[in-house]
């Protein structure tokens, strides 16, 4: 039953509002009634109706102004503006401000009615998935709502199931594995990406037949530990996450958990590599990653570790101008290169040319070239781009490709398109109730907690905040 909160200053008005509709037949009930701005946020705080139905004209503070307040507000809102003032421009103002509807005094059942069909409609869509819920808990810096959906898993008694105890899964892939009936959660974590969190002997059991055969459509499976605290649980999801990935650097599908790394020994190889490209070492930097390999071949490193490797060395040959050619996630590398081997033998060779190339001055181009890349990205920036893909397609060298960006945009590649993809991330949480992880999907993003990190980077807020805030 979904709960509503009248505000007028006259008494009257809330009591012919509550008689003249059959409220509970319309899937709500009425909790409170307000009779001002002011008392009627308190009674938000207090009540976390679902529904505020205000007048405008109120002492103390006004109900445009409860509105804007209470869009502000943590808990999702949905506002009905009453008024006897039959004027557009008040109209215009509550819709602006969020209203989700607006009725004229003296009221009319039908209207009225037809307004609570519409809301519950809108609410029940809305409805809190669990899942969903414990994505935006695992992702909520601000402590008041981290208690509010912590207490929605404790009203479906999910916050017990893991404060028994539960271990991540993570499975890589488009298929699932089987065994899991018993999940706690399910959580989309990608477009092929999905984290279980699961009770510890389930996990034993189905293990078994994951080993003697990894199911279809599944590339990788990650164990995490087993928490009991769901502060722990991003932690140990990203760990699993990272276990999974393992297929990369194993050169096969399987079932993985996380390992010691050897990052003590990737450092100094690393190093080498540094030392030797900036010395223009050819054979120094041969020896670098050919130790780098035997590190993976022993299974003492991780996709987290290739990671590092391909941006890293990048970063080392910008110098001789190889820029903007660095990856954000997992998946991309994954997509770019069929193991840890295939990255590192084509790291090897792009720095080997790289090494050799004279100090020509980069080619001029006209204006009109860079306008139809600049075209061909803001049309295509929901796609995999890159400056080597931009390279080959306008026969241009990538590196004065970045310095056009720079110049033309006041942006660097990266920039322009991240900026690109969050306005669009932006307008369909305004405009849409698709969930956070469709989202970062459909604007080019698959990895979601690499998403949130970005929108929060570039709006200041999470993207459940952002959603909320609208």
């Amino acid at each position: 039953m979904h709960k509503a909160l009248l505000v007028d200053d006259e008494s009257w008005v809330v009591e012919s509002l509550k008689d003249l509709v059959d409220w509970e037949r319309y899937g709500f009930r009425v909790v409170g009634q307000a009779a001002s701005g002011e008392e009627a946020l308190a009674a938000i705080g207090r009540l976390r109706p679902d529904v505020v139905f205000t007048d405008i004209r109120m002492p103390e503070m006004n109900g445009l102004e409860l509105i804007r307040r209470g869009r502000e507000l943590p808990e999702p809102i949905q506002f009905v503006v009453v008024s006897g003032y039959a004027e557009f421009a008040y109209a215009q103002k509550a819709l602006a401000y969020g209203a989700a509807a607006y009725c004229l005094k003296p009221f009319d059942e039908i209207e009225i009615a037809g307004v609570l069909v519409k809301l519950a409609a809108k609410l029940e869509a809305r409805g809190a998935d669990p899942a969903e819920t414990l994505l935006r808990l695992l992702d909520e810096p601000d402590p008041a709502v981290a208690e509010r959906l912590l207490g929605e898993l404790r009203e479906r008694g999910l916050a017990a199931r893991i404060a028994a105890g539960v271990v991540p899964v993570v499975a890589i892939g488009g298929g699932e594995p089987p065994g899991l009936g018993g999940a706690v959660f399910r959580l989309k974590t990608g477009a092929s990406k999905t984290a279980y969190l699961v009770g510890a002997s389930e996990v034993q059991a189905a293990r078994e037949g994951w080993e003697a055969e990894i199911p279809d459509g599944v590339t990788g499976i990650g164990i995490g530990r087993q928490v009991a605290d769901w502060q722990e649980i991003r932690d140990a999801i990203a760990e699993a996450d990272l276990a999974a990935h393992q297929r990369f650097v194993a050169g096969r599908s399987g079932v993985f958990e996380p390992v010691p790394w050897q990052e003590e020994a990737l450092n100094a190889c690393m190093l080498d590599v540094g030392n030797a490209v900036e010395d223009k070492n050819g054979p120094a930097l041969s020896d670098a990653f050919a130790r780098i390999g035997s590190l993976f071949r022993e299974g003492g490193l991780s996709i987290r570790h290739a990671f590092q490797v391909y941006n890293m060395t990048n970063s080392f040959l910008f110098k001789l101008g190889r820029t903007e050619t660095a990856l954000y996630s997992y998946e991309q590398l994954t997509h770019v290169f069929a193991d840890v081997h295939a990255m590192l033998a084509g790291l090897a060779a792009v720095s080997s040319r790289y090494l050799k190339q004279s100090d020509a001055p980069l080619p001029e181009t006209r204006n009109q070239t860079f306008n139809a890349i600049l075209q061909h990205v803001t049309r295509h920036y929901r796609e995999d781009l890159s400056l080597q893909g931009l390279s080959e397609q306008f026969f241009m060298n990538p590196s004065y490709i970045s310095q056009l960006f720079k110049k033309e945009t006041g942006e660097t590649f990266t920039a322009y398109v991240a900026r690109l993809r969050i306005g669009q991330a932006c307008e369909l949480l305004r405009e849409g109730d698709d969930s956070v992880q469709d989202i970062a999907a459909t604007i080019g993003y698959q990895d979601y907690f690499y998403f949130t990190r970005l929108f929060k980077k570039l709006t200041g807020k999470t993207p459940s905040q952002y959603r909320e805030s609208r």
